[in-house]
C-alpha cells in the first residue's frame, strides 16, 4: 500500500484547516475547531471529556473544507485495538499534530507511533466504501457502494447513489464518499477511514458527482 501513502502525499500538501472530535460515533454533536482558532486550554479539554460518559472517541482532520474538489478527511478512532489508552493524551498529541502539522508522511508516521504503537495506516487495503452527508452521517445515513470480494462498476454504485435523493443531493453539508479501513476489527489495530471528494456545490445544494466518485474509487481500489 506504499502506493496509497504516496499518492496521498502528494495530494494533502497543505495544512488541514479543521480538526473535530466525536464520542461514540456522535458526528451530529463533533467538537469543531479552526485552525484560525487558539489551541483549547486544557480545562476545555477536560471539560469536554468529562461532559458524558463515552466508550469511543474520534478525531477527524479536514483539509479544504470549502472545496469540493480537493477535499479530503482522514477518521481516526482511539479504540481498544491502539496502544495509548488515555483521550486526554489522544486529544494532545492529536492537536499537536494540527497546530504544528508536518508532511503527510511524518503524520501517518507519528499516529502510528505514538497513539496505535506500530506501523498500521494505509497498509492494507481498503475493507469497504460508503456515501453519506458530512456531520449527518447517522442522522440522514449513509449509502453502502462496494465491500471487499466487489467488482466495481460505477453503472451500480450510480444507481445505489441515485435510489438516495437524501444523499445524492443535500443542503445540509456536502457528502463525502468513505473509504472505510479494518470494518470487522479483524486486524491488530484501530478502524479509521477516509473520506475523499465526490461532489460540487450549485448555489445551495451539494451534489454528488459521479466522475469524483469513479476517480477516487479507482485511486484508493488501485485500479
Amino acid at each position: 500500500m506504499k502506493k496509497l501513502k504516496e499518492t496521498l502525499d502528494k495530494v494533502i500538501t497543505t495544512k488541514p484547516e479543521i480538526i473535530q472530535f466525536a464520542k461514540d460515533r456522535k458526528f451530529e454533536e463533533a467538537w469543531i475547531l479552526s485552525i484560525d482558532q487558539d489551541r483549547p486550554s486544557e480545562n476545555a479539554i477536560s471539560e469536554y471529556l468529562q461532559k458524558e460518559k463515552f466508550e469511543v472517541i474520534i478525531v477527524e482532520y479536514i483539509w479544504h473544507p470549502e472545496d469540493d474538489d480537493k477535499r479530503v478527511v482522514i477518521t481516526i478512532f482511539l479504540d481498544k485495538k491502539c496502544l495509548l489508552k488515555d483521550p486526554k493524551i489522544f486529544m494532545h498529541i492529536s492537536l499537536d499534530l494540527f497546530y504544528n502539522y508536518p508532511r503527510f508522511y511524518v503524520f501517518i508516521d507519528i499516529i502510528n507511533d505514538k497513539i496505535i504503537g506500530k506501523d498500521y495506516l494505509l497498509n492494507t487495503p481498503v475493507d469497504s466504501i460508503n456515501i453519506g452527508v458530512f456531520n449527518h452521517w447517522f442522522s440522514v445515513g449513509p449509502v453502502d457502494l462496494w465491500s471487499k470480494g466487489d467488482s466495481y462498476s460505477l453503472k451500480t454504485i450510480t444507481v445505489k447513489i441515485k435510489a438516495r435523493a437524501n444523499v445524492n443531493k443535500s443542503t445540509l453539508n456536502f457528502q463525502g464518499l468513505f473509504f472505510r479501513f479494518n470494518v470487522k476489527g479483524n486486524l491488530d489495530g484501530p478502524y479509521y477511514g477516509i473520506k475523499t471528494p465526490c461532489c460540487t456545490k450549485v448555489q445551495n445544494d451539494w451534489i454528488v458527482d459521479l466522475q469524483k466518485v469513479d476517480y477516487w474509487m479507482k485511486v484508493m481500489l488501485g485500479l
